[in-house]
């Protein structure tokens, strides 16, 4: 019978989904990487966590792993590349919460546009008579530009240029000119993206190589209408850099639903602005994409652990 370690659970589908395939589930939170229950699992289903990585010392442990799969499609928090060398296969839950994601983007869009904090707190103060000094967007017409034209970000692009009529353009070093659909425009470098956008919206995952791609130098290459929106990982924009930013007027605003530290500081600098929008990293929290992203994830665990290729491998040992 095959073990497997959950620590957390974010729906009831993947563990109902192992339970009916006859594995043993292990439904518990290792307090350390020394914990014993390591040596034990043939497979874990987890999401990030903070207590502790799946790096080089933790894995060493696990003699019995075949797979760790992850609900989330950030996989951050585990060393894939040694996870690779053990034989060990990562996988993520692919496309599950990527509409949700998209949607929350959208949400931001119109949040930033249409002055959502300034509005809702003089309504609650009864003072109409902000209408007279703030004024909203439209969006038709304006530039909405990406930085990763993956699965969430081919959604925002669509639900952009078709729902919002906007002008989407778009940096991938895996797009050419020839494959954009809904009118979208490839450029050849993030710069372009940064000075030309209206909008520029983060949607690429998060290593050590991309650590703080927004700072200083690529806030000031940003107009100064312009809003920056990140639902992808804290560690790519430098926080302190864009609220002075802010402050001193370089863009117009933000909109951030993941931060460095999480949860947010109560003093961060983040919450002085009401033209920066916030949310508690929640872009993906929906019941429907919680319900698919623990499942996606518990089906590759299963078919790893009966020899069959995963559906959204993040690595690739040589196990097939």
């Amino acid at each position: 019978m095959f073990k497997v370690l959950i620590p957390r659970t974010i729906s009831h589908t993947g563990t109902d989904y192992l339970k009916k395939k006859g594995c043993e589930l292990i439904l518990s939170a290792p307090a350390s990487a020394d914990d014993p229950l390591f040596e034990q699992c043939h497979a874990i289903l987890t999401g990030p966590t903070r207590k502790f990585r799946y790096d080089k010392t933790l894995l060493d442990r696990c003699k019995n792993l075949k797979v760790i799969s992850s609900f989330s499609a950030g996989v951050d928090y585990i060393d894939t590349a040694y996870a690779e060398e053990l034989g060990i296969q990562v996988t993520n839950s692919g496309n599950a919460n990527s509409n949700a994601v998209a949607e929350h983007t959208i949400y931001f869009i119109l949040a930033c546009a249409k002055n959502h904090q300034i509005m809702s707190d003089a309504v609650k103060k009864s003072d109409f008579s902000i209408r007279k000094d703030v004024f909203n967007i439209e969006l038709s017409g304006l530039t909405l530009g990406l930085i990763g034209f993956g699965n969430i970000g081919k959604l925002v692009a669509k639900k952009a240029a078709l729902g919002l009529d906007m002008k989407v353009i778009v940096y991938d070093h895996h797009l050419t000119c020839g494959n954009a659909p809904f009118g979208v425009l490839p450029v050849s470098s993030p710069e372009e993206v940064y000075r030309n956008a209206d909008f520029i919206s983060l949607h690429v995952p998060y290593t050590e190589k991309n650590r703080y791609m927004i700072a200083k130098e690529q806030l000031d290459m940003m107009k100064p209408s312009a809003f920056l929106i990140n639902v992808s990982r804290g560690g790519l924009i430098q926080e302190e850099d864009l609220i002075q930013a802010v402050k001193d007027k370089k863009i117009k605003g933000a909109a951030l639903d993941v931060f460095e530290k999480e949860p947010l500081p109560a003093d961060s600098g983040l919450l002085l602005y009401d033209n920066i929008a916030v949310s508690p990293h929640c872009a993906a929290n929906t019941r429907e994409a919680l319900d698919c992203m623990e499942l996606f994830a518990a089906m590759d665990i299963w078919r790893v652990l009966n020899g069959e290729r995963p559906e959204f491998p993040v690595n690739h040992p040589i196990l097939f």
